[in-house]
């Protein structure tokens, strides 16, 4: 099975490269080229078929790729983003995996980086390396006035349940949670229950945080 990829890059001679690269690789098939966000939208909205996974530039011009990916994320939820961006910034990073990014690549990665990335993103829903996770963290730090943070959080992994513990692995999956629900052999409400739960203990708004929260803490692997 090809994957088949949207690529949202204004260089269109980067966009030439990106694709070469990726469909060197027998795993990936590109079927849309955009300049920018809003580009990429119509073409998303005419297309008959949509694909698996969106390779994002962040600075565009007309539509960003932060306002694209937070677009995809609300009318597109089953394509993957994934940022490819020469901005090494925590600032860049953090906003825009809060944009619904599940991964993020820079433009000087290994294409076997990229591929690797692409492949564990499409099998586990997303992919951060310790640098992307060190990024996030640290950008928590900076807007958090507590010193001890960090170290406050991993005290708060002890007020989680087994079965809540159980919901956040789950949770770090490309599984719905309809379908977390019935892996875990209970009703939707209950699993419903459950995300409350573990957003109010751990402070966190988003499954994308609770995702990064685990594999920083390591109830998964990165």
């Amino acid at each position: 099975m090809k994957f088949k990829i949207a690529l949202a890059d204004d260089h269109h001679l980067v966009r030439g490269g990106i694709k070469m690269q990726l469909e060197s690789f027998t795993e990936f098939k590109v079927i849309i080229e955009a300049k920018n966000g809003k580009d990429l939208i119509n073409q998303l909205q005419e297309a008959e078929t949509l694909p698996h996974l969106i390779l994002m530039d962040v600075s565009m011009p007309i539509m960003n790729g932060f306002d694209a990916t937070t677009y995809i994320n609300q009318f597109f939820p089953d394509i993957k983003v994934v940022a490819l961006s020469v901005h090494d910034d925590i600032i860049t990073i953090n906003k825009m995996i809060e944009s619904g990014a599940n991964a993020y690549l820079l433009k000087d990665s290994t294409p076997m980086l990229v591929k690797n990335t692409l492949l564990e993103v499409m099998a586990r829903g997303f992919y951060y390396d310790r640098f992307v996770i060190d990024s996030i963290m640290k950008a928590k730090e900076i807007n958090n006035s507590s010193d001890n943070s960090i170290s406050e959080s991993e005290k708060t992994i002890r007020l989680l349940t087994d079965r809540e513990i159980e919901f956040t692995q789950n949770c770090c999956s490309e599984l719905t949670y309809k379908e977390i629900a019935s892996k875990m052999n209970v009703n939707y409400r209950t699993v419903d229950g459950y995300r409350e739960s573990v957003f109010n203990k751990l402070s966190i708004k988003s499954r994308t945080g609770l995702v990064l929260f685990a594999v920083h803490h390591g109830l998964v692997e990165a």
